[in-house]
């Protein structure tokens, strides 16, 4: 997977994480015909446990080479980022925004994350 191939690059100089947010395509929800085909079917988690559950499910079928965090059950980071369903940040050495994608996955900009990257370890 290319993001994983970008955070074994930098792995030395960044630190990577996934924050699992709200599922994007819930069973009981908005479900999308590539879930259905991979069996990649969860309903809403409904509890921290039930996300942790499928946030563990999504890091042992991607198997990232850095760590995955939870949202909480009431989506603050979610709300904070606007990150649903999915979206690249690049933070900068004082904890700030320097670079966001557009909303995945039309926008979801794995060169230019990498070039923002790039950016913040010169």
């Amino acid at each position: 997977m290319r993001l994983d191939n970008i955070a074994k690059k930098f792995n030395d100089r960044v630190q990577f994480l996934c924050v699992y947010i709200k599922e994007a395509h819930p069973t009981d929800g908005s479900q999308s015909p590539p879930n259905v085909r991979d069996s990649v079917l969860y309903a809403q988690p409904t509890s921290e446990a039930e996300r942790a559950e499928v946030a563990a499910a999504c890091m042992l079928r991607f198997n990232f080479s850095f760590p995955m965090v939870l949202d909480n059950i009431t989506n603050e980071i979610e709300e904070k980022y606007k990150a649903w369903p999915e979206r690249l940040y690049v933070l900068d050495r004082n904890g700030l925004v320097a670079w966001k994608c557009g909303v995945g996955p039309y926008f979801f900009d794995p060169d230019g994350f990498e070039d923002a990257i790039k950016a913040q370890t010169r």
